[in-house]
């Protein structure tokens, strides 16, 4: 991680403003809002001195700059940079707003299950990468089925992934309750309930005798200290203060900058001595929903974050070096959803497809509603799989008895078999479907 502090901060500015370099460079220094890290290798390319450049960067934030009812650890302010570099993404989430999520080609029903799916998936998904960038010893693949299938976590791993997924059940649960140190301790009862090596740890702060630091997971290397643990009723309360009040008017904040500031500063405060990554992301998740941002039930950003490990504790890094402008976790952030946005549109497409596919079966038993099409046409790309009852409850957000049904119907048109495991019943793919409905579609086509 690049420690370099920068040489001025706000209150090192000269009187006079800063002096402009020629406007092309100007233009190029402004271009992209970065650290001082960053910013002074431009200004060597461009023959200007670094630190008159950085004088000259931060003037110009100074214009823009928004100071927040947050604190670091010595006692000086968070703040934010309301400028320019923040509205396209903004916009383009804002715009997300209004997007149900739904495909032209299918009907109201189709549309309905693609929803219905899309929700279910994300909430698995980010459960399980939330869990895997945690440590938990499992695969997406792995924690996916533990989810569907609601069997007994075997492993610290596999619980850490169902502990996850009963949070965000309960974050979701809990949007019309104001942000307070018991919620958030609960949230914590629930994310780390026994997965700690020491479970009294589990929804609780830490302790002024808990030598808490935040390491780098790659090298071991010390990154930050959080703030004294005799501080964090103090911190934490002025912390849920500025998460239920309404910013608006001069003080408006929007909601998805807020959010981001939320996961930064649980992060931050580092509250627990374990699962504060978990807790942080839930805590975003609680604030965009809360605030009306709908589209957040179809994004998951944890395995986002996940695979650009050096960039999220770099963006901490960064803010707490530099006044503590949380712009640049902020653009972090808001990078991250723009990338959740992109994977979302992708897997509306790959579900789209699956629909359509699914009515070709039709051509064997017009009376299969769309749950069993899509687990027929599933099964006839993965042949070896068992099927259960739960499973198929948890992947389209139905009851026992209409996912039992469903099963059941399929074995009687001997579309599938049923066997006993124990006392649970496994449902696999008919021999020959395949020929089946090939022949359908040749027969069809006469």
């Amino acid at each position: 991680m690049d420690r370099d502090r920068p040489p001025i901060r706000f209150a090192d500015l000269p009187a006079p403003r800063a002096a402009s370099p020629a406007p092309d460079a100007a233009r190029k220094l402004l271009a992209e809002y970065r650290p001082w890290r960053k910013l002074r290798h431009i200004a060597d390319d461009l023959k200007i001195k670094p630190q008159e450049a950085w004088a000259f960067i931060k003037q110009a934030r100074l214009a823009h700059w928004q100071k927040l009812d947050l604190t670091q650890s010595d006692g000086h302010p968070f703040g934010i940079s309301l400028g320019p570099h923040l509205l396209a993404p903004l916009h383009r989430i804002d715009r997300a707003i209004g997007i149900s999520p739904g495909a032209t080609g299918l009907d109201s029903a189709e549309n309905a299950s693609l929803r219905d799916r899309l929700r279910i998936r994300m909430l698995m998904d980010e459960s399980a990468e939330s869990s895997i960038m945690e440590g938990a010893a499992t695969t997406l693949r792995n924690a996916i089925d533990l989810l569907r299938t609601e069997r007994a976590p075997k492993t610290s791993g596999e619980m850490m992934v169902a502990n996850n997924y009963a949070a965000m059940r309960n974050v979701k649960a809990s949007l019309q309750k104001p942000l307070s140190i018991d919620l958030l301790l609960d949230w914590h009862q629930t994310l780390t309930s026994g997965t700690l090596k020491h479970t009294e740890e589990a929804g609780r702060l830490r302790s002024a005798s808990e030598n808490v630091r935040v390491v780098d997971a790659r090298d071991g290397g010390e990154i930050y200290v959080p703030p004294p643990a005799d501080q964090l009723p103090a911190r934490l309360q002025r912390l849920c203060d500025f998460a239920n009040r309404d910013h608006v008017g001069d003080a408006f904040l929007h909601p998805i900058v807020k959010a981001a500031a939320l996961h930064f500063m649980i992060g931050y405060e580092h509250p627990f001595v374990d699962g504060n990554g978990r807790a942080a992301r839930a805590v975003f998740y609680w604030h965009a929903l809360r605030s009306g941002y709908d589209v957040f039930e179809f994004l998951a950003i944890s395995e986002i974050i996940r695979n650009g490990v050096a960039r999220y504790p770099q963006a901490y890094i960064d803010t707490e070096l530099d006044d503590g402008d949380l712009t640049y976790f902020v653009l972090y952030h808001l990078n991250v959803i723009e990338q959740a946005l992109d994977r979302f549109a992708a897997t509306t497409q790959k579900e789209q497809r699956a629909i359509e596919r699914s009515r070709a079966l039709l051509r064997i038993a017009k009376s299969l509603n769309l749950r069993q099409r899509l687990l027929l046409e599933h099964a006839l790309r993965h042949p070896q799989t068992n099927y259960t009852v739960k499973g198929h409850m948890n992947s389209h957000g139905v009851t026992a008895p209409p996912a039992r049904a469903d099963l059941n119907y399929l074995v009687k048109l001997r579309l599938m078999l049923s066997s006993k495991r124990g006392k649970e019943v496994i449902y696999n793919i008919a021999p020959g479907l395949f020929k089946r409905l090939t022949q359908q579609t040749a027969n069809k086509a006469r």
